[in-house]
C-alpha cells in the first residue's frame, strides 16, 4: 500500500543487485509496460562472495562488499544485453537499520484522510527514526538515507481500509515499515556501479520488504507467518500478523557462522568442512565417522536455535508467534536449517500447542509471477523482481 504511485507506461529493463552479508548477485529484468504481465529475468550471473575478514569493522566489510558488487556488475555488463534503464539494489542486513511503526491519531470530530495528512504523519515518524539512528550510531558514517517507507495497513475507526484516501473517521492507525542505511554505504555503492553503468539512477530497498511483498501475493491464504532469511553472516526474521509486517529482527548467525563452527570444532579447512557437510547430509559417511561428527552438528544446531530463541524472546508478549515459516537460504544449507526449525525440541517452547510448518522458498513456485529466460530460478532474484514491479511507493 502506498500514497505516491508510479506512472510507468513503457517497457523497461532494470538491473537488480542482490546485496547480502555473504555475497552479491545480479540480473537484468524486463518489466512489462504499465506493469501488465510479469517481470522476466533475461540475464543473470553467478554470485560473487564477499571476502570474509576477521576484522569485522564496518569499513572493511563495506570495502569487501563493493569489490564483490563491482565483479557482479562487470559480469552482468559482459553479457552484452544493453544498458539498463534503472538500477535496483536490494539489501540484507547489516547494510540497513529498520523498524516497524504504528502511527495513531484520534479526534473528537471526523477528519478527512488525505495525502497531505498521511505525508505529515509519515514524515514525523521518519524524523523520529532519524534521531534514533543518530543517537545509536552518531555521525561517523554520515547522515542516513531512507531505503523503505512502506505503508502496510491503514485502519479508520478500527476497520482496515484498502483505499483510505478521501475517507473520514475519528480514529486512525497506520502500520508502516521504515529502513535507513548510512550515506557512506549508499554512496560507495553508487560510485562502484558508476564505474560500469554511467549516469543511471540507483534505487535501494530491503530484502525483508521484497520477501514480504512476494510471499503476500503468492500465498494469499496465509495471513500470519515468519519470514526467515539466513544469509552469510546474519539471520533476518520478519513477523507478519494478519497480513501486516509487524516486526523485523536479526541476530549474528548465518551460513558462514555455520561453516566456521565446523572448521573450529573439527580443526579442518573451510573446503573440507563444506565437503564433510555434503557427505553428512547425503548419508555417505561411514558409520563410525558419522558417530564422531554427529555431536558437532548437534552442537551447532543448538547454538543457532539458542540465538533464534533469544531473538524471538525479545518480541512483545502480545505478538503471537505464527506457526508457518517461509525460509530463504542458499541451497547447500537450506534443507538442514528447515529440519532444525521443524525440530520440536527447540521450536515448541515458542509455540502454542502447534507444530511448525516450514516452507522453503526455492524459486520455481514463483514462475507464474516471474519468468526466467536465462539461468536458474534464483529465488532471491525472483523475489526482488516481483517486489520491484509490485512496489508502488517511490
Amino acid at each position: 500500500m502506498g500514497f505516491i504511485f508510479s506512472s510507468q507506461k513503457k517497457e523497461r529493463v532494470v538491473a537488480i543487485f542482490d546485496i547480502g552479508s555473504g555475497s552479491v548477485g545480479g540480473a537484468l529484468v524486463k518489466i512489462p509496460a504499465n506493469n501488465q504481465g510479469i517481470p522476466i529475468i533475461i540475464k543473470s550471473v553467478p554470485n560473487n562472495e564477499i571476502k570474509f575478514s576477521k576484522d569485522l569493522n564496518f569499513n572493511s566489510l563495506l570495502k569487501n562488499m563493493t569489490s564483490a558488487l563491482y565483479l557482479t556488475a562487470h559480469s552482468l555488463y559482459l553479457k552484452k544485453s544493453g544498458a539498463p534503464d534503472e538500477i535496483f539494489c536490494v539489501m540484507s542486513s547489516p547494510w540497513y537499520l529498520s523498524e516497524t511503526r504504528i502511527i495513531k491519531m484520534t479526534r473528537d470530530k471526523p477528519f478527512l484522510f488525505n495525502k497531505r495528512l498521511a505525508d505529515d504523519l509519515i514524515n514525523k515518524e521518519i524524523t523520529s527514526f532519524y534521531e534514533i539512528y543518530k543517537n545509536k550510531y552518531g555521525n561517523s558514517e554520515g547522515s542516513p538515507e531512507i531505503l523503505d517507507k512502506n505503508i502496510m495497513n491503514v485502519s479508520l475507526n478500527g476497520y482496515k481500509i484498502i483505499d483510505p484516501l478521501g475517507k473520514r473517521g475519528k480514529s486512525l492507525e497506520i502500520s508502516m515499515f521504515i529502513s535507513l542505511s548510512p550515506k557512506l554505504c549508499l554512496d560507495s555503492i553508487r560510485n562502484t556501479l558508476s564505474r560500469v553503468h554511467h549516469h543511471i539512477d540507483v534505487n535501494f530497498s530491503s530484502f525483508t520488504v521484497a520477501t514480504y511483498l512476494a510471499v503476500r501475493d503468492k500465498y494469499i491464504n496465509q495471513d500470519s507467518y515468519l519470514l526467515l532469511d539466513i544469509s552469510g553472516e546474519i539471520t533476518d526474521v520478519g513477523i507478519v500478523s494478519d497480513g501486516v509486517l509487524k516486526a523485523v529482527l536479526s541476530f549474528p548467525f548465518g551460513k558462514r557462522t555455520f561453516y566456521n563452527q565446523i572448521c573450529s570444532k573439527l580443526e579442518i579447512e573451510l573446503r573440507d568442512a563444506k565437503e564433510l557437510f555434503k557427505l553428512y547430509r547425503s548419508n555417505s559417511l561411514s558409520i563410525d565417522y558419522r558417530k564422531k561428527v554427529e555431536p558437532v552438528f548437534k552442537s551447532i544446531e543448538k547454538s543457532w536455535n539458542e540465538s533464534f530463541y533469544q531473538c524471538i524472546a525479545s518480541l512483545p508478549k502480545t505478538l503471537m508467534l505464527p506457526n508457518t515459516i517461509f525460509l530463504t537460504a542458499d541451497n547447500d544449507i537450506k534443507n538442514w536449517f528447515a529440519d532444525v526449525l521443524r525440530n520440536e525440541v527447540y521450536i515448541q517452547p515458542l509455540k502454542t500447542n502447534h507444530k511448525c510448518t516450514v516452507i522453503s522458498i526455492d524459486g520455481p513456485e514463483f514462475l507464474n509471477m516471474c519468468g526466467v529466460k536465462d539461468g536458474v530460478c534464483d529465488p532471491f532474484l525472483m523475489i526482488e523482481a516481483i517486489s520491484i514491479m509490485r512496489k508502488t511507493v517511490k
